[in-house]
Formats: C-alpha cells, sequence, structure tokens
C-alpha cells in the first residue's frame, strides 16, 4: 500500500483529491506551474474582447497535416507556410518561385510565430503566436488555454478591477479594461485592434472585421498575424467541457504586489501601446508582466507566513528583498552576492507549498462544519476576510476553533497508525504524533512531503523560473549550475542572480515617469526616487543591502555605478554632474 492510497483511506478519496493539490487558489489565483510570459498576451486579448476564457480554435484544422489515420498534428512552420500560400494565395505575391516559401517561413518566425523549445528551423512544431496584432488571439497556440496555468485570467482580473461577483462581466464605463467590450472601450483592446470594426451583434464570434481598405499603416509584423487568424476562420469557441468559461474574479492576497502589477501594467499600456514600435513594446511589456509575477509569487509567501505568525494579513504588505547584479554577470562579486540574496530569498519561498497545504486543510475543515459554512466571509474577489477567519481558527481565537483542532488531530493520528501499519515513510508518522505542533500544521507538513517535492515545491519553482525567465533577452535573472560538494558527494545545484534586462530598465523608466492618476501625467523622476521605486514597489535593492544580509559598501557602490551606466548607454538617464539631484531620468520614445 503507497502513501498515496493511505491518503485517500484516512481522508476518503474526495478530501483527498481537493487536498493534495499544489495551489490554493484564494491565496493565489492561478496554479504554480510553469508557463510562457510571451504567450500571455492573445489569451488576454480574446478574454477582453469576449469575456470569456478562449476554447479550441481553428488553428491544427486550417494548417495541421494529415496522418495515415486522417488525425490532423500540430503543424510545423512549413505547413504553415504551405497553408497560407495555398488558402490565401492571393494575399502574398512574390512567394511562387523556389525561395519564396522559405522567405515567408523566415518572416513568420521573426515575426508572428515562435517553435517549440524556441528552436530555429522551418521543421519544427510552431508552440507560440506573437501578439502583434488583435487578431492573433484567433490563433489558438498553446492549443489549451489551461497550459497558461490561469496566469492570463489573473492578470485581466486585475487590469478590469471588478470589487464584487464571482465571475467577471462586461462593464463598460467601471473600468479601463473592462471584459466583453467592443474594440473602443478597452485600452489594451484600443493598442493592438487596429482597422477593426464589430459587424452586426458584438457577441457574434464572427463579428469582428478587418477593414482592409484602412490597413496601408500596418506593418509586416501585424498583416501577418492577420493573414493567420484570416485563415483559421473566425475566433476560437469559448471554453467547454469540465473547465469553467467564465473569468473568476479573485484577486491575490498579496494585494500590494498585486495593485503594484495593475498599476504597471496599466499607465504602460495607455501610455505607450500606441507611441513605441511593436517589436519594442512587446518585449519590455514582457519584461514588466515577469517582474510584476515574481514580486507576487514572492509576495505570497512573505504574507502567508506572517498569516501563519499572527492569524491574520498583514496590512502594510512588503515585498521580498533582492539584491540586483547590475553588473549582468561581469562582476564576480556582485553576481555572488546576489546568488547569495536570492539563496535565502528561495529558502522562504520554499516553505510556501506547506503554508498553502495548511490554508487548505483549514478551509476543507471549516467548510463543512456545521456551525459555519452558512455564515462564512466571501472568498473572492478579496480573500482577506477569509483568511482572517482561518488565522482565528488556526490561533484558537474562535469559538468553534476547539472543535475544528480536535478533527484535525484525529486526521493525524490516524495518518500516523496506517503509515506505521504499512511501514511506510516512518519519518513522516512520528512527525504526526508530536503535539507539540498545531495539528493543521502537521498534516499540512506530512502531506507535502507525502506528495513529494516535484508535485509541491517543484511545481512553484518551476512558476518562478517561468516569471524569472532566466537567461532569456527579456529576462529578470542569471541562473547558472555549479557542482557542491555535501557530505562527501557531489551535487549540482542551480544558482539564480537578480539582473535588470534593457528591456526591464526601458519598462521601469518609462513606467515610473507617469502618473497613476487619470490622464496618466508625466513627472519628474530622478535616480535617487527610480532606486526607492524599486526596493519599495519590488524588492530590489541596488545600492542597500537587503536586510538581514551583509554586504560591502564599496560593492553597493560599484553597483550603482554599474546602474548608472547602463542607464546612460541606453540614453534613460541625463545629468551634468555627480549630484544626485540632477542624475534625472527621460523617456527614449516620444509620447503625443
Amino acid at each position: 500500500m503507497n502513501a498515496k492510497t493511505i491518503v485517500e483511506n484516512v481522508l476518503t478519496p474526495a478530501r483527498a483529491r481537493a487536498l493534495w493539490s499544489a495551489n490554493y487558489l484564494p491565496a493565489l489565483p492561478f496554479t504554480p506551474q510553469h508557463f510562457e510570459v510571451g504567450s500571455l498576451l492573445p489569451a488576454m486579448l480574446y478574454m477582453a474582447r469576449w469575456g470569456q476564457r478562449r476554447g479550441r480554435g481553428h488553428f491544427v484544422e486550417a494548417f495541421g497535416r494529415q496522418d495515415p489515420q486522417g488525425n490532423r498534428q500540430p503543424p510545423r512552420l512549413v505547413d504553415v507556410v504551405k497553408g497560407l500560400l495555398t488558402r490565401a494565395g492571393g494575399d502574398f505575391d512574390g512567394f511562387a518561385d523556389n525561395c519564396g516559401p522559405a522567405m515567408l517561413a523566415d518572416l513568420l518566425l521573426s515575426y508572428c510565430l515562435e517553435n517549440k523549445q524556441h528552436e530555429l528551423g522551418h521543421e519544427e512544431v510552431v508552440q507560440r503566436v506573437f501578439p502583434t496584432h488583435y487578431l492573433a488571439s484567433w490563433v489558438d497556440l498553446p492549443d489549451g488555454v489551461i497550459n497558461l496555468r490561469g496566469v492570463p485570467e489573473l492578470l485581466t482580473t486585475l487590469l478590469a478591477w471588478q470589487d464584487r461577483g464571482e465571475a467577471l462581466v462586461p462593464e463598460a464605463g467601471r473600468s479601463r479594461f473592462p471584459v466583453g467590450v467592443g474594440f473602443a472601450e478597452n485600452h489594451l483592446l484600443k493598442q493592438f485592434a487596429r482597422c477593426m470594426s464589430v459587424h452586426g451583434s458584438a457577441a457574434n464570434l464572427g463579428s469582428d472585421h478587418f477593414q482592409e481598405g484602412s490597413a496601408d499603416g500596418l506593418g509586416v509584423d501585424e498583416l501577418l498575424a492577420v493573414r493567420l487568424a484570416q485563415t483559421c476562420g473566425h475566433a476560437p469557441d469559448r471554453l467547454r467541457g469540465r473547465e469553467q468559461s467564465q473569468i473568476a474574479n479573485r484577486w491575490p492576497i498579496a494585494k500590494a504586489a498585486a495593485k503594484c502589477l495593475r498599476g504597471d501594467l496599466a499607465t504602460f499600456i495607455e501610455v505607450y501601446g500606441t507611441a513605441l514600435p511593436r517589436q519594442a513594446f512587446l518585449p519590455m511589456l514582457e519584461a514588466g508582466i515577469g517582474l510584476g509575477m515574481v514580486n507576487l509569487l514572492l509576495s505570497t509567501a512573505v504574507c502567508l507566513s506572517e498569516w501563519e505568525r499572527t492569524g491574520g494579513i498583514p496590512k502594510e504588505q512588503k515585498p521580498m528583498p533582492l539584491l540586483v547584479d547590475c553588473s549582468h554577470g561581469l562582476d564576480s562579486k556582485l553576481r555572488n552576492a546576489s546568488e547569495a540574496a536570492m539563496s535565502e530569498c528561495q529558502a522562504r519561498y520554499e516553505r510556501l507549498p506547506v503554508l498553502m497545504m495548511l490554508a487548505r486543510l483549514l478551509d476543507d475543515r471549516v467548510s463543512h462544519h456545521s456551525r459555519l459554512r452558512n455564515e462564512l466571509p466571501p472568498r473572492q474577489p478579496d480573500p482577506t476576510a477569509w483568511f482572517n477567519l482561518l488565522g482565528d481558527i488556526y490561533h484558537e481565537r474562535h469559538e468553534r476553533a476547539e472543535s475544528i483542532r480536535e478533527r484535525l488531530d484525529e486526521d493525524c493520528i490516524g495518518l500516523a497508525n496506517n503509515l506505521e501499519q504499512a511501514d511506510e515513510a516512518l519519518e513522516v508518522a512520528r512527525a504526526l504524533h508530536n503535539d507539540q505542533n498545531n495539528p493543521a500544521l502537521r498534516l499540512a507538513e506530512a502531506l507535502v512531503e507525502l506528495h513529494g517535492h516535484q508535485q509541491q515545491g517543484g511545481q512553484f519553482m518551476k512558476a518562478l523560473d517561468s516569471s524569472l525567465m532566466p537567461n532569456r533577452p527579456n529576462g529578470i535573472a542569471f541562473k547558472r549550475r555549479v557542482s557542491r560538494s555535501e557530505a562527501g558527494t557531489r551535487k549540482a545545484v542551480d544558482l539564480r542572480s537578480i539582473v535588470l534586462s534593457n528591456a526591464l530598465l526601458d519598462f521601469l523608466v518609462h513606467r515610473h515617469l507617469r502618473k497613476d492618476a487619470e490622464g496618466k501625467a508625466a513627472r519628474p523622476l530622478t535616480l535617487r526616487r527610480f532606486l526607492d521605486i524599486l526596493r519599495d514597489h519590488y524588492g530590489l535593492h541596488v545600492d542597500r543591502e537587503p536586510p538581514g544580509m551583509s554586504v560591502p559598501q564599496d560593492l553597493l557602490r560599484a553597483n550603482k555605478r554599474c546602474l548608472e551606466r547602463r542607464l546612460r548607454d541606453l540614453g534613460l538617464l541625463v545629468g551634468v554632474n555627480d549630484a544626485e539631484s540632477m542624475k534625472q531620468l527621460r523617456a527614449r520614445f516620444d509620447v503625443a
């Protein structure tokens, strides 16, 4: 009898299925697994236009090749080219010779599509479409929106910011980013839907109309996305089957990080969406999304740690401190210091699966308690009151806490006895018998241990790495593998240092040159104020050591000089002398 069967026998299969998960949606409204930041925007554009989650489209049907059994296979780049020249040949002039298909494939790979694993070549399977135009949302890549782990839904919810209801509903006029509306009402759609109009009922999937007569100003990247979408026919259907098509209205428990991410995206999209060249705008926006997701994940760990300690969600939320290597790995001392700070951060982050399990266990018992289930606070959109109730139960400040504690203690004893009888996970069984700890915490730690690192901590690290985008041109981290000696054996470990890519520096400077208020007016930004923003909003320390960490002052000064030099090289910093007040940041792109 394995651990999974034992847990199901003790807790019942239904409870085991609900508990043995990696996430708890009221705390973190997406699934902590691997996702691609670059694949999020097309799904967000679809949800902004239709107010539903995207289902199956027609990309494979339009471009996929048939196998001997007659089934359509995921298309390769060469299949996409063949489909375009066959079905939309009238829109492609000059590609009929022998070199034409290869040239078109290179154009698609440069501007519009990406192969699996970021591979080059024309024989690879296509995995991603770049959001160069709104009509890229008609291309169902990846084929299942669930492969994006709920991150597009989270970002759409943050932008819409509806303070009531369990699902997003069309509310034109109440937000600058409502869902299920036309192209003019949503600022995200407005930036990407050039030459688009609605013909007929706005709810009809065939109502989107591309205005060919006014498309002379579109770039090659936009036109390629348009032709791909037109070959697919119409927008994908809404999501069907076991998954809900509605967009859940959930706010993260780390509300400060969520509001920071929302403000960054809203300001940057509104101000720079049409002012920047699309090939510059997208990497900057993706870098900003990545930074926001990193801040959200780490801030969730901070909030839940404080919740476990005090029983309440902190009102004053601060980000987890990180040390930035502004030399981008060129200075080994700076790199090593950043890696040391990141290692401490990861040690705190690795406790997040246990805290999530603890919240799920308390939720399970509270939700099914006969005296509590009819008077529970709402879980969404704002879960703060719900978590404060769970915290009161955990710290035994609630009148029903004793009965819930007794039931959890019975679960601990039952699971420990069954593990001992099966001679399985005896260390876990001994920990379950330790009545010095709260039974909810004992059971949470036991279930995480029995579930295994790959299904718990490993998934959270994949989500963090997906947000960090290490070693990518617009990433936030540099990752290297080193060999370490532990207990006489050599072991390979991954070390991560935080860096500021050029795209991220561009994003941060341009975003914070604008106010959050209506109209997004310009404001002056000194280098000193910029460093304070990095530290206070995102936990990124440049010229000061993170709390609890000792960094030599000369190293911090060198780090600041590296940042100044890079900002000057990018054309973002001006200053006539060394006076701090004279070092001003400026935009590289003019905004009307």
